[in-house]
């Protein structure tokens, strides 16, 4: 996995989400997406 920051933007909020989420799988797809969006991510 290659995770890229430029520019150095603050992320606490993306890896606190993530983490969260991973834990409780409270995520639906429509929050995935809006997630991944907000935060400028892009999987492949």
């Amino acid at each position: 996995m290659l995770v890229l920051f430029t520019p150095g933007a603050p992320r606490e909020d993306y890896f606190e989400t993530l983490a969260d989420a991973a834990r409780r799988d409270a995520m639906s797809p429509e929050d995935w997406t809006e997630f991944f969006l907000r935060h400028d991510t892009f999987w492949v």
